[in-house]
């Protein structure tokens, strides 16, 4: 009972969370913050300065979440031995293949994101959508692969369903009065650029898998949520310091064209440090494949709010997707209703 709760608890704030930040995403790249948007165009386009304050954000958050666990573990944190623990729970001991591990996930975290803006350069954007919410597919692959793990037959059952579900949704067409950005048509450049980034986006998400299961007492999901970020925001700081110039173009922008991105960028990180709270619950209470099913059918539901809110027209084929991934969802909750749920095994031996 406690764990449907939880569950239900993290689901509904993702979806609230990231829902609206997606809508920020979206003013935020698309908005004309110019001071005289009549006569002037200014968009935001720092996507590297952005990474870098919402991992500035998740970082603080991270701490405050990891901060409130410690102190719920305590009875009283005012003598000398309680502050010793609390230390050392905040800094656990990690081993060297741990911080390894830690830091080889912020590096492609790091990569991911910024190489799958990039293929917008040369793929349009039904494509990008279709294969970032395709998530569930290379997760289970660098599992099975890289890890050894079997899952279920269910879960590939699932995981078929949810993607072709999305599959079917996104190449149905949406119609929109929005004007898209045209690419160069190297479709070839742009969709290596994508697999890379899901092949990284899945090698992050089982890595964080693998974490929790052989550092399960020391590594919490608060514990993962402040030292990725800030390994990520290290990264990319240190990338844009050296081998961009986006710092000082940004400090520009801000003061030609005034504070409201930076109000909408605040906002935005926000939300997104708090959806990463529950984020990172689910990943540690459950799996990355359940987390990955709730990121994707989130994506989904903003589409959906997207055609009431923004005017869009469904066609069959989008019905048809939408009702696949949520009847692959239900057909996982009621599979783990009415079966014990099976062990995840390991193919490989040490």
């Amino acid at each position: 009972m406690y764990s449907t709760a939880l569950l239900f608890t993290c689901v509904a704030s993702i979806y609230v969370s990231f829902i609206y930040w997606s809508y920020l995403q979206e003013k935020l790249t698309s908005s004309n913050y110019s001071i005289d948007p009549i006569n002037e165009t200014a968009f935001f386009h720092f996507p590297l300065i952005i990474n870098i304050v919402q991992c500035i954000f998740c970082i603080v958050s991270g701490s405050i979440y990891l901060y409130s666990k410690i102190q719920l573990n305590n009875k009283s944190n005012k003598d000398e031995k309680k502050d010793k623990e609390n230390i050392i729970m905040f800094f656990p001991s990690l081993s060297k293949k741990t911080i390894l591990t830690l830091y080889s996930i912020s590096i492609s975290q790091s990569i991911s994101a910024p190489l799958s803006y990039m293929s917008l350069d040369h793929v349009d954007y039904i494509l990008y959508l279709l294969a970032k919410s395709c998530k569930l597919v290379p997760v289970m692959f660098v599992h099975y692969f890289a890890f050894g793990t079997i899952y279920p037959k269910y879960k590939y059952i699932v995981a078929f369903i949810i993607t072709f579900g999305v599959t079917l949704f996104t190449i149905g067409g949406m119609k929109s009065k929005t004007k898209e950005i045209s690419e160069d048509g190297n479709i070839l450049l742009g969709l290596t650029m994508l697999c890379i980034s899901l092949l990284l986006d899945g090698f992050m998400n089982s890595a964080q898998d693998i974490i929790f299961k052989t550092n399960y007492k020391k590594l919490t999901g608060a514990h993962l949520m402040t030292y990725l970020n800030f390994f990520t925001m290290l990264n990319l700081t240190i990338y844009t310091i050296f081998m961009t110039s986006q710092f000082q173009n940004f400090i520009s922008f801000i003061k030609i064209n005034g504070y409201f991105a930076l109000y909408d960028l605040i906002k935005f990180s926000l939300c997104g440090a708090v959806g990463q709270i529950f984020i990172f619950i689910t990943l540690e209470k459950f799996s990355s494949v359940v987390l990955v099913t709730v990121t994707v059918t989130r994506k989904m539901l903003s589409m959906a709010l997207s055609v009431v809110l923004f005017g869009h027209v469904l066609n069959w084929k989008q019905w048809c997707g939408l009702i696949l991934v949520f009847v692959g969802v239900g057909l996982e909750s009621l599979i783990k209703i009415f079966q014990k749920k099976k062990p995840i095994s390991n193919k490989k031996t040490e």
